[in-house]
């Protein structure tokens, strides 16, 4: 199996999902960024889940500066959640509850295009503390990339291979990936472990330059950013690639949906935990003449680091 390593699936590593939405008006990526805030939240976290939170919590014009203002201060119990704005040009982060009467404060900031936003839910604990999150959206607006925003989603490996759940849970994740896909112009999208930077699973084993995400993203037409057990390729790319008949006689994808904008939605396996060793090498064969290219940077020494296991590094 060479650099290609087995996924320890007993162990729990954050995973990134992203999608990359291009459009030439600043109002389109508004939308699309506002909608997956609220939509796509809904969509995945159940109205239910939405409707359980908190509504007695104060909203503030300009935005609080901590997270816990932005919850209930007594008797604090059941369901947190919060809105962050990272307005461009400052080191500042901004709160407001996840509440309905936060949204106009919310729109008004993508109009501007924050460095980033994002929604967090999650549950108190015992001792009405805030602790780990259950539900994390964000979008992400790059100053050299102004006519595309990436929304991104955040969970566990655990949510996808836990017992039990495997099945409820990749139907959610793939529900608000497809709504997504079928909504908006995305033209690029992938899933690896979480990192800084917002960076592919390839990206991450590249050196330099051919490694940078923003210098890719400008090359969204002519090359992948990278692949992965779900992965959205544009219409130049897929037919420089076969096609999806072409694609589809690989054999390396379980999956293939054609998407309004041209784009191929593909899925390599059923679940995230067959994607290993095999499925991963026949997804690489598949698409690796599109892909960005650079020296392979070896596997990080440091301890609980993701695994290797989502990429290709020895063919």
């Amino acid at each position: 199996m060479g650099a290609l390593h087995p996924v320890g699936f007993d162990a729990s590593h954050g995973l990134f999902v992203e999608l990359t939405i291009h459009a030439e008006e600043p109002e389109q990526l508004r939308s699309a960024a506002l909608g997956w805030l609220t939509d796509s939240v809904r969509e995945y976290g159940r109205q239910e889940t939405i409707d359980a939170l908190p509504q007695n919590v104060k909203v503030s014009a300009k935005g609080f500066t901590r997270i816990v203002q932005s919850v209930p201060g007594k008797n604090r119990k059941g369901l947190w959640g919060y809105v962050h704005v990272s307005p461009q040009g400052t080191f500042d982060v901004l709160y407001n509850p996840y509440t309905p009467a936060t949204l106009p404060w919310l729109d008004q900031h993508l109009t501007e295009q924050p460095e980033s936003a994002g929604v967090t839910i999650g549950r108190f604990s015992e001792k009405g503390e805030v602790g780990n999150s259950d539900i994390s959206f964000t979008v992400v607006f790059e100053e050299d990339l102004p006519d595309q925003v990436k929304l991104g989603f955040h969970l566990d490996t655990t949510a996808l291979v836990a017992p039990g759940t495997t099945a409820a849970e990749h139907e959610r994740l793939l529900a608000v990936v497809r709504r997504a896909c079928n909504r908006y112009n995305v033209v690029f999208g992938h899933v690896s472990y979480r990192r800084s930077g917002g960076v592919t699973e390839w990206e991450s084993r590249l050196r330099g330059r051919p490694g940078d995400p923003v210098s890719n993203a400008l090359q969204w037409r002519i090359l992948l950013r990278g692949y992965s057990w779900l992965m959205v390729v544009p219409a130049g790319i897929a037919e420089r690639l076969g096609g999806h008949g072409g694609l589809a006689d690989t054999g390396a994808f379980s999956t293939l949906s054609s998407l309004p904008n041209g784009s191929l939605l593909l899925q390599a396996t059923p679940t995230f935990q067959q994607y290993d060793n095999e499925a991963v090498r026949a997804v690489h064969r598949a698409v690796r003449e599109a892909l960005v290219q650079g020296d392979l940077r070896s596997p990080s020494p440091v301890p609980d680091q993701p695994p290797t296991n989502l990429v290709v590094l020895d063919d």
